[in-house]
């Protein structure tokens, strides 16, 4: 059935037909979410790289799949760097951990004081609750643990997935392009054309303010904190960066 016919179809045929494949999408899309969450991620990191991609390959004339994989390298050469700060700093604080126990001592003792004062709880009714929920915990440690481990392995395998699929949309970039284009007619191929170059560009601009915001966020916030003399400074304007996109990642994920 081409569209004319589809066209002089009765009106509640055409909305069953719209309403079925509506259906059918977000079944698709719920079903196949594991598949298709690392797909929309690299999909957004290969035009995110796009123009890096082209660079090597039209400047400085490297072979399609040498500059696709040149610029997967270089975002997780990217993420990698991150993370060796991030550790680095976390090995440091790990350094002061014995004065984080002597504080975190102090400040048990002082709450305790509060609450015996307070509510008349005796520090034995107090120390008698904190043990058996610490034997609570430790005894379901073991399922908490091999949660930890799935969720682990299964992030690790979502990132190689999703870098696996951004060399191959980078690779294949030109064959997607086509393929989009021969979905429509003849007549409209520039269009379609048009209109996927500017949802790239636009999807670019997105990520990279994005990227600009985490920066800017976090600079601020390790300068402040320097200024206050907090240690550890840069450890928590990375963090907070961090956590500024984790909603924007969040909601993109929720929706694949």
């Amino acid at each position: 059935m081409d569209i004319q016919q589809f066209r002089r179809l009765p009106f509640y045929l055409k909305l069953a037909a719209v309403l079925f494949s509506l259906i059918a999408l977000v079944w698709i899309v719920i079903i196949a979410k594991e598949i298709l969450s690392p797909l929309i991620f690299s999909c957004l990191f290969s035009i995110l790289l796009l123009p890096f991609a082209a660079f090597l390959e039209n400047k400085l004339r490297i072979p399609r799949s040498a500059a696709s994989m040149l610029a997967v390298l270089s975002l997780l050469a990217c993420i990698g760097g991150l993370l060796y700060v991030i550790g680095s700093q976390v090995s440091d604080l790990a350094s002061d951990w014995p004065q984080f126990q002597n504080q975190l001592h102090k400040t048990q003792n002082d709450v305790m004081e509060w609450i015996g004062s307070s509510f008349h709880v005796t520090r034995h009714k107090q120390l008698t609750f904190v043990t058996n929920t610490t034997n609570k915990v430790v005894a379901s440690g073991g399922s908490v643990v091999g949660a930890t481990l799935l969720s682990l392995s299964g992030m690790l395998l979502f990132l190689v997935f999703t870098f696996i699929y951004t060399f191959f949309f980078l690779l294949y970039r030109k064959l997607i392009m086509r393929f989009l284009e021969s979905v429509f007619e003849e007549d409209n191929k520039k269009v379609v054309h048009d209109i996927i170059e500017k949802v790239q560009f636009m999807i670019r601009k997105y990520i990279t303010g994005l990227l600009i915001e985490m920066v800017i966020v976090a600079t601020v916030v390790s300068v402040a904190f320097m200024i206050l003399g907090v240690k550890y400074a840069i450890l928590l304007g990375l963090i907070t960066g961090l956590f500024n996109i984790i909603p924007y990642m969040g909601y993109s994920q929720h929706w694949c």
